[in-house]
């Protein structure tokens, strides 16, 4: 029997993928895809008062609570946030769910960001999937995974050098993205920045561009930016 198409969104934070790509995933579970994200950190050392223990156990939570509305499923690795870095042991961890879940889409974070943890997400992603397509890297045994199409999610943090090429129009799953929104406690306007307003923003004037309510935006690599028409 064929496996549904799969999407993965590989995220820094806990947070960062539901924010910047949470309606997409959500639109494309609608439509029959099974959806991952990849939680590299729970982005733990974000709180002016908790913990990074008691903070990263609530991010957790809120992520699992968040999935759950989104129909997605949650991986968490165990990398601490403020001090991801680019390794093999990171790459080969996320190509080790890639060629587990064979998606077709991967999401990853823009290569610009005024987070360095964000950067090494981005290369770290490209890594694996690297790792994950190539034969001659053994990763337990798992046939090698088809070379996946590679989206970077338009969030505020990485917008230096972001173009946004293709959208998405989620309209009919804003309701949901919303309540997947605000599962977190900075999605509710608990952290000082008016991140859903800023995303919901973001998302409308992307629609107005389309002529539709609302659209999710994503970059691809400039070399990967070109059509072949018989005709013009």
């Amino acid at each position: 029997m064929d496996q549904p198409p799969c999407i993965v969104a590989v995220a820094a934070h806990a947070a960062d993928m539901e924010f910047s790509a949470g309606a997409a995933l959500r639109k494309h579970v609608r439509d029959g895809w099974t959806a991952h994200i990849i939680q590299l950190t729970l982005g733990e050392k974000g709180h002016p008062r908790l913990s990074p223990v008691e903070y990263g156990e609530q991010k957790r939570s809120e992520a699992e609570a968040a999935a759950r509305v989104l129909g997605a499923t949650p991986h968490f690795l165990p990398y601490h946030d403020g001090e991801l870095r680019v390794t093999e042991e990171g790459a080969t961890a996320i190509a080790h769910l890639l060629r587990k879940l064979r998606p077709s889409v991967v999401v990853a974070h823009w290569r610009e960001s005024i987070h360095s943890d964000h950067t090494a997400a981005y290369h770290l992603t490209r890594s694996a999937l690297f790792m994950a397509s190539n034969p001659h890297f053994g990763l337990e045994g798992r046939p090698p995974l088809p070379w996946a199409r590679l989206y970077y999610a338009d969030n505020w943090e990485d917008a230096e050098g972001f173009r946004p090429f293709v959208y998405t129009d989620i309209t009919e799953v804003m309701g949901e993205w919303e309540r997947a929104f605000r599962c977190f406690a900075i999605g509710r306007g608990e952290g000082g920045f008016p991140y859903w307003d800023w995303y919901q923003a973001r998302t409308r004037l992307h629609g107005i561009a389309l002529g539709v309510g609302h659209a999710q935006a994503f970059a691809i690599e400039e070399s990967q930016q070109r059509q072949v028409r018989d005709r013009l």
